[in-house]
């Protein structure tokens, strides 16, 4: 093998590895970075609700009674720094009309199947609707749990 072919080798393998790790959590425990959680890996950390979890996800913001996507253009923080999207809330794919935020300290770890982001430009087409411009936040509960 050529020095060549060896250090293109070496900077493909270089690359995947970074792209893997790009693609998972960090390595602090509860910290997510990915668009799917599964609902075993925020009881794994020790989150009580959905929204306990959400809001150490790096793509989220969220501030008392708002939640909202990083790098938007909505203004509903209030800041003209960083702008945020306003995403759709759908649990059990009920699309939720009232406070996210409250819907989301309601639903259980042990309820939880798994939580999908979907940034504004993913959502898929059963979830396009007025308000969903800004993503959705879809959450997946064990059948017959209370929310």
């Amino acid at each position: 093998m050529s020095e060549r072919t060896r250090r293109s080798a070496s900077i493909a393998i270089t690359m995947a590895v970074m792209a893997m790790a790009a693609c998972a959590s960090s390595g602090r425990p509860g910290t997510y970075t990915r668009l799917v959680i599964t609902g075993g890996e925020i009881r794994e950390a020790g989150y009580g609700t959905a929204y306990e979890a959400l809001t150490h996800h790096r793509e989220l913001m969220i501030f008392e009674d708002r939640i909202g996507f990083r790098g938007g253009r909505d203004s509903a923080f209030g800041s003209s720094a960083q702008r945020y999207h306003v995403p759709m809330l759908v649990v059990d794919g009920d699309f939720n009309l009232n406070d996210a935020v409250t819907t989301l300290r309601r639903i259980r770890a042990d309820d939880i199947v798994m939580i999908r982001l979907y940034r504004q430009s993913m959502v898929p087409p059963r979830y396009r609707r007025p308000g969903a411009e800004g993503g959705v936040i879809e959450v997946s509960t064990r059948p017959g749990s209370d929310r």
